[in-house]
């Protein structure tokens, strides 16, 4: 019999497993769910209050920073009254609440730097030495900037006088130009600093869609559904010798064509991998999506042909699904990669297929 034929005739079998094919049918509907889930799901940052009692320039300067900070992590909202953002912070609704009650730039020119600004903590909080630090790093780089214009504004033998411009061959330099200048020395990269992304893959992303946090787990579901459906392949294939169909076959067609069965299991799976990926919007490019698959096929392919070979016996290998899985879910990037804590443990990771399929993203 040849390869083709004997392939056409397994798919056949396959389109008759009803199982396999509602598999097959709910798997991309359940990751569109999932990822529409994720998606839609509400702010997820932690909530601080801000509350301006004041009418102090340098306060109401960092506080409308505070409120239009794009953080990873915490989001700030603004409150009325002192007596709200107390009650907000008692029902947990608000993690911190920051009153802005004193006059910030008349305290900090006299050097008074304690007991600036009052903070409302909820009992539960462990976030308030890192928020303390944010809204603090806000506050000098505010008043360095007051004091950087009052400084070189006051300097007479600078050009920062109209009066001067006669007798300077420099131009005139005004307040904003030197906050421009300020502001972009801040931020041109040439001082220290932290970029934190809760994500386990690049900045620069074509995804649309989907929350990049969830990108990594939902492509980590694909690539557990193939190695589910690698290993039904291999199922059938172990069951499919035990029963003689390949016994008077010889060379390299008794190689073969058990390989051909796992990849009547294994090229459909692949199909429905790439529609769910596309469907949950965590697909990339279609050519760096084949290639991935495909090298994640043919690795699946030869892990669980070398494992039917050393696992002779039924029940032992289904008893070891659950061992494969559980060392997948434990040593690759799927959830949490133990491997990264205890580096010992990385030698596991590199015989599962999962791992280097990843690798690619």
């Amino acid at each position: 019999m040849k390869l083709t034929l004997f392939f056409r005739l397994q798919m056949k079998r396959v389109c008759k497993n009803v199982p396999f094919v509602l598999l097959l049918l709910l798997f991309p509907f359940a990751m569109f769910l999932l990822s529409h889930s994720f998606t839609n799901e509400a702010d997820s940052r932690i909530a601080v209050g801000i509350c301006l009692d004041t009418e102090d320039a340098l306060a109401e300067t960092v506080c409308k920073k505070l409120l239009t900070l794009d953080d990873s992590l915490f989001v700030f909202l603004p409150v009325d009254t002192e007596e709200s953002l107390v009650k907000q912070v008692q029902n947990n609704t608000l993690e911190c609440g920051y009153l802005f009650k004193k006059e910030l730039g008349t305290e900090l020119d006299k050097s008074h730097l304690k007991n600036l600004i009052t903070v409302y903590v909820s009992e539960t909080t462990t976030c308030t030495g890192v928020l303390n630090e944010l809204v603090y790093a806000n506050l000098f780089e505010e008043y360095s900037l007051s004091l950087l214009q009052e400084s070189l504004m006051d300097a007479e033998h600078l050009p920062f006088h109209e009066a001067d411009t006669g007798e300077s061959d420099l131009p005139l330099v005004t307040a904003q130009d030197i906050e421009e200048s300020y502001r972009s020395h801040l931020e041109n990269g040439s001082t220290f600093r932290f970029d934190v992304h809760f994500v386990s893959g690049t900045e620069s992303s074509t995804l649309t869609g989907t929350t990049a946090a969830a990108i990594p787990l939902l492509r980590g579901l694909a690539a557990l559904f193939l190695l589910l459906c690698g290993f039904l392949g291999q199922l059938i294939a172990y069951h499919d010798e035990q029963n003689g169909l390949y016994t008077k076959l010889y060379g390299k067609k008794r190689f073969l064509f058990p390989r051909v069965t796992q990849l009547t299991y294994l090229l459909p799976a692949g199909l429905v991998c790439l529609l769910s990926l596309s469907l949950s919007g965590s697909f990339t490019t279609l050519g760096k999506e084949l290639s991935a698959l495909i090298c994640y096929m043919f690795a699946l392919s030869v892990f669980y042909t070398i494992l039917g070979s050393l696992i002779r016996n039924h029940t032992i290998l289904c008893a070891a699904l659950p061992m494969i899985l559980l060392c997948t879910l434990v040593f690759t990037p799927i959830i949490v990669d133990f491997s990264s804590y205890f580096p010992w443990m990385r030698v596991v990771r590199y015989i599962l297929p999962t791992y280097y399929y990843l690798l690619f993203f």
